[in-house]
């Protein structure tokens, strides 16, 4: 199967025809999944699905406002294009009707009421000023309720887990914990064995989980260097504090394995880790699928050496593969506790379950004393929570250096 997957950006500048062909495309590869799709294909495709589930809501929304802005207009409401100050490709600016200042703000105001008196009236040129071409927008500064979709993350501890996407805000499951009793065979007239599950319930409120920026009206204006501030840096952001609340709820949840290894050297960890995985695997029934360290732990199972003082994950000037560690996926975060190990079933263990409209940013400049400094501020937001359903399927092992 070839799959070439495609990032919200490039969603955003497909024309219609060309990204309904791509949509139902994907969503026929969601829904009947090729034979000879690879795992990260198909982890390609589910993102890809949510991409589209914010996309629709975006062309969605933006539709209904320009449907809605027609008909203002048509019935007569608003201010028509000649009496504002506004240019397009470079055209002159019409008279403007208020003839000062103050009178300028207050028919701004009167033409476009808000409740919590977030006004920012467009520039003003008196009459006899020299005429000169501005741009701004019709709608100032407000919030903003596009919603961006997701942007593909390098291997970090969020790409691990399952995920879900709901509508609702809470979020209900049970969590596995243990079974009692055997299955098979029954002699004829015998009481038959009994296979008994026991869960125990889970609920919870999707957090609010958020990352905030603050630039300059001027910058606020430059439409590349906000593109590129909230698909980067916000994003980024936003992102880290995601995995660290992952990983805390994940720590935090009960029934999570722990083990510990006083090591003199990478092998003694090395050995712990296998023996977290054989654990994890006869406990569940999951076989482990990831490792994650901390930065200072990886260092030491990075720079391990063989008994011929060779690098156990190979010549550092050449091609080497230490992305994976006894064929489980090794990653590094800080999020984790200081001198710790922690072997899981991520992808089956865990699920992170996120609002379905993916991430929401807004946009004010009355934040705190933004107004009165010129900035604006611009916060991106996810809801979601991780809802750990098998706390045995993850070992967390304390690791302590020999004296």
């Amino acid at each position: 199967m070839e799959f070439t997957p495609m990032s919200a950006r490039e969603y955003r500048a497909l024309g219609a025809e060309d990204y309904e062909q791509r949509r139902s495309t994907v969503l026929d590869l969601a829904t009947e999944v090729p034979e000879d799709a690879t795992d990260e294909q198909l982890r390609a495709i589910d993102a890809e699905v949510t991409i589209i589930s914010a996309e629709d809501a975006r062309r969605s929304e933006l539709a209904a406002t320009r449907n809605a802005t027609r008909t203002f207009v048509e019935n007569g409401g608003g201010t028509t294009v000649e009496n504002v100050e506004i240019t397009q490709n470079g055209e002159e600016m019409p008279e403007h009707r208020a003839a000062t200042l103050g009178e300028n703000f207050v028919q701004y105001r009167n033409e476009h009421p808000s409740q919590d008196n977030r006004i920012i009236a467009p520039a003003f040129r008196a009459a006899g000023d020299p005429h000169t071409t501005v741009n701004f927008t019709l709608t100032p500064v407000q919030y903003d309720t596009e919603v961006v979709g997701k942007p593909a993350a390098p291997l970090t501890v969020l790409d691990l887990f399952g995920r879900k996407t709901i509508s609702a805000p809470v979020y209900s499951w049970n969590a596995y914990v243990s079974t009692a009793g055997t299955a098979g065979l029954t002699a004829e007239g015998a009481t038959k064995n009994k296979l008994t599950y026991t869960y125990a319930p889970k609920t919870a409120t999707l957090k609010k989980i958020t990352g905030l920026i603050k630039v300059t009206e001027e910058l606020f204006d430059d439409a590349p260097y906000i593109v590129d501030a909230i698909n980067n840096d916000l994003v980024n952001d936003l992102n880290a504090a995601r995995q660290a609340q992952a990983m805390a709820d994940l720590l935090a949840t009960s029934g999570v394995q722990t083990d510990t290894v006083t090591y003199s050297d990478a092998t003694d960890i090395f050995n712990k880790i296998v023996a977290a995985a054989a654990d994890v695997e006869e406990d569940t029934g999951i076989a482990a699928d990831a490792v994650v360290v901390t930065p200072a732990l990886w260092v030491v199972l990075r720079a391990a050496l063989d008994a011929e003082k060779r690098y156990y994950a190979g010549n550092p000037f050449g091609p080497n593969e230490y992305s994976r560690l006894f064929d489980m996926r090794f990653v590094k975060s800080a999020n984790l506790t200081a001198n710790h190990v922690l072997v899981g079933a991520f992808e089956r263990g865990a699920d992170l379950v996120s609002k379905v409209d993916g991430v929401r940013v807004d946009s004010t400049n009355s934040n705190d004393v933004d107004f009165e400094k010129n900035l604006v501020s611009i916060r991106a937001e996810a809801r979601e929570v991780l809802a750990v359903k098998r706390p045995a399927a993850f070992c967390n092992i304390t690791c302590t250096a020999s004296s």
